[in-house]
């Protein structure tokens, strides 16, 4: 046997061997070490639920139980590689069609991605009408920063990985067909775009889908490239559900370009740069990130950094369930919000800059302040303060913060940042666009990131129009939704004003912030909708949705409580403290009435945990000094609405960039940011017998849960007992012990 020989069998080996640690959890001194990776499902939340007994309806659509896909990414990263199974869904990916449309470059949970859509293709057998291929799950490999599965039309293995701005393909074609690759270039999340492709080399691509721009590299040499013409008359094939995502007619240049390369036995490689810049700014991105690095260096790297960012919070206890269902879920909470400026710095928008940090993409506030963005707060500091100075220098130009969807809620993230230490930026330019966007009085011409605050200004409450016959689509104002989420926002700016000395908005704001009393009905014991003359809105079905009248994708029960400012003068509108215990008993046993809509699914009563306003509500029993009735509620809803459905994978609604699976996280830990405004958490029960913490001072924060019980009987704080149900931030900063002592 002779030594070059020799040399081969061990460079297999040890490439065998890397390979494996990286895919598998290995025995480290005669002990298992999990890699926590291992534990984490990209796949939770891609199902469909179907079940009316779990739904509280018949499902007359798909309904909406995660809306996230298995894309291959990195934290916060501008590329998530995403296999689309159908074009105007949420994130491209829903697990029960069994084709698969193309792979994209970008994903969400929403439907504006779905960017730069490639295939491999072989021969000549498709037509740009139809090249998707058929897949199988059991092909499919899923893990933080890689995705696999094989194309049964083609007998292409395709392998995916990504950088933060870079994805990276590898298609193994197992027949040695003639290599082709097709842009799809017309389609994007929900409807069609202007684009661009050229040739940059033998081996080069560049081009746009709209404000995107890609430099995209081959391993193989450019044959040719020709445009392939789409039937202008072949109907849309439609989505499988309804809703916001939709699909639009396709118009515009239709057709796919198809790229055929030279043959070669190697597998084919594609990787492809994105930058919202510049197309310099794309290739700039390819040659820091990726240019010079192989498949496996790239999924190492990627792996090592989820493994980094998850070890940040390493439990104890627990099932193996709870362990792959917590890690799942802190897995979605790092995934958003995504990057936006190039590895050189620079960024875009209406103004190109420099601003000498990496910029961010406006978070889904109303979805992610009450969950993602305090989990971020706690683990990624450094993450949130640059979302923080994203926001800031987009308002320094539009002279706003934004608001995204509903509500006013950058003032309460920017103000429980504040309180949490998190404060290299200007606080007084934050704190300046947060009062301009409370005191522009919109409505009547008047623009604004606040619609109608002029009346809400003028009165005290945001008034209702007087509509006969409201159904749950009538658009109108959702005028009491409004009052409660403006009102919240106020008492934000009031602590930071009062942070920042500013004692007179102090006193404004906080007087401001009980505003929700103009919208509660004592007859009814609900918050309700007021015409403009001070009259209720009637006639009045509390468990009627709607989506915009009187509320915000809720009834009245799951709108009435939404005061983390000042729920005891929320329950001092009562009778007594035991007439709303027994009113919130109601809230939790009143039956669902069966009505089908989007975002509100899984009920409990009449508390949804598919959608986010009443996420908080579980917490209210402590108020009445009755905690053992919300940890009853709390172990149900995570043993329940979390791994749902026939394969486990479903959710009790949309996760929302890390709203839903940020709930299960908090919770899982046994601290809840009840009103996230405050540097404050609420302690439950956790679910492992020790959870630690990595902060981003360096500090570790532990959390024990004490015997096995279900409920509390006391707790302490660094030995000490704890004074209250909270915990504050300033004893977590410090890296003190909380112990939760259970019965």
């Amino acid at each position: 046997m002779n030594l070059t020989y020799l040399r081969s069998l061990f460079s297999a080996a040890r490439n065998i061997f890397v390979m494996a640690l990286l895919f598998f959890p290995m025995l480290s001194v005669g002990q298992k070490q999990v890699r926590l990776t291992s534990y984490v499902n990209p796949l939770l939340g891609t199902t469909v639920l179907t079940d009316s007994s779990l739904l509280g309806y018949n499902p007359p659509w798909r309904t909406w139980n995660g809306l996230t896909g298995p894309g291959a990414t990195v934290p916060h990263g501008m590329v998530q590689v995403v296999p689309v199974t159908t074009y105007g869904s949420g994130s491209g990916y829903e697990y029960e069609i069994n084709t698969i449309k193309a792979i994209a470059q970008t994903s969400g949970n929403h439907w504006g991605d779905l960017n730069i859509p490639v295939m491999p293709l072989e021969g000549a057998d498709f037509t740009a009408d139809d090249f998707a291929s058929a897949y199988s799950h059991s092909t499919e490999v899923a893990r933080p920063g890689y995705y696999e599965v094989m194309l049964e039309r083609y007998k292409i293995k395709a392998q995916l990985t990504a950088t933060k701005r870079a994805a990276y393909h590898k298609y193994t074609y197992t027949g040695g067909q003639a290599k082709k690759l097709a842009f799809d270039l017309v389609r994007a999340g929900g409807g069609s775009s202007t684009w661009e492709l050229s040739q940059a080399g033998d081996y080069a691509l560049t081009g746009r889908q709209g404000n995107l721009y890609f430099y995209a590299v081959v391993n193989h040499k450019i044959k040719s490239i020709d445009a392939y013409k789409r039937n202008p008359n072949q109907p849309e094939v439609p989505r499988s559900g309804q809703g916001a995502g939709g699909q639009r007619k396709l118009t515009g240049n239709l057709d796919v370009m198809v790229i055929s390369l030279e043959n070669s036995n190697r597998p084919l490689e594609l990787k492809i740069a994105l930058s919202r810049v510049s197309p310099e700014g794309a290739k700039a991105n390819y040659d820091a990130e990726i240019a010079n690095k192989d498949f496996d260096q790239v999924y190492s790297e990627a792996d090592k950094t989820w493994e980094q960012l998850l070890g940040k919070i390493k439990v104890t206890g627990g099932t193996e369930k709870q362990k792959s269902m917590f890690y799942s879920c802190l897995y979605r909470q790092f995934c958003y919000p995504s990057v936006t400026s190039d590895a050189d710095g620079k960024t875009g928008g209406r103004i190109q800059s420099n601003p000498g940090f990496e910029t961010y993409a406006s978070p889904a506030l109303w979805d992610v302040f009450r969950t993602q963005l305090p989990v971020l707060d706690l683990i990624e500091p450094d993450v949130s303060n640059n979302v923080i100075k994203s926001m800031i220098l987009n308002g320094e130009r539009s002279g706003f913060l934004p608001t995204s969807f509903h509500g006013d809620f950058a003032s309460t993230y920017i103000a429980g940042a504040y309180a949490r230490g998190i404060r290299d930026y200007d606080v007084k330019e934050a704190y300046r666009l947060m009062l301009n966007n409370a005191n522009t009085p919109t409505g009547e011409g008047v623009k604004g990131p606040r619609p109608h605050n002029g009346q809400y200004l003028k009165l005290g409450y945001l008034p209702e129009a007087d509509i006969k016959n409201p159904t749950t689509e009538t658009v109108s104002t959702a005028g009491t939704t409004k009052t409660l989420e403006f009102a919240y926002s106020d008492y934000s700016i009031a602590q930071l004003g009062k942070a920042l000395g500013d004692n007179d908005t102090y006193n404004i704001m906080m007087k401001r912030s009980q505003n929700y009393r103009n919208v509660f009905d004592a007859q009814t014991g609900f918050m309700r909708g007021r015409l403009a003359d001070g009259k209720w809105v009637s006639p009045f079905d509390p468990g009627y949705p709607y989506y915009e009248f009187m509320y915000r994708e809720a009834n009245a029960w799951q709108a009435s409580f939404f005061v983390p400012q000042d729920t005891k003068g929320l329950i001092s509108l009562y009778q007594s403290p035991r007439d709303f215990e027994l009113k919130i008993d109601s809230l939790f046993s009143v039956p669902w009435g069966g009505y089908a809509k989007d975002n509100l699914s899984v009920f409990l009563g009449q508390f949804c945990m598919g959608n986010q306003p009443d996420f908080s509500y579980p917490y209210l029993y402590y108020f009445v000094n009755k905690p053992e009735k919300s940890q009853a509620i709390l172990n149900k809803l995570m043993s329940d609405c979390f791994g749902m459905g026939a394969e486990g994978l479903a959710l009790a609604g949309m996760d929302d960039y890390g709203s839903l699976t940020g709930w299960y996280v908090l919770n899982a830990m046994g601290i809840y940011p009840y009103s996230p405004a405050d540097p404050e958490y609420i302690v439950s029960v956790p679910i492992f017998d020790k959870v630690e913490m990595q902060l981003g001072n360096g500090k570790v924060f532990t959390i024990n849960k004490r015997e096995k019980g279900k409920h509390i009987s006391k707790i302490t704080i660094a030995g000490a007992p704890l004074n209250g149900w909270f915990v504050s931030y300033a004893d977590i900063a410090k890296g003190k012990q909380l112990d939760v002592f259970t019965k």
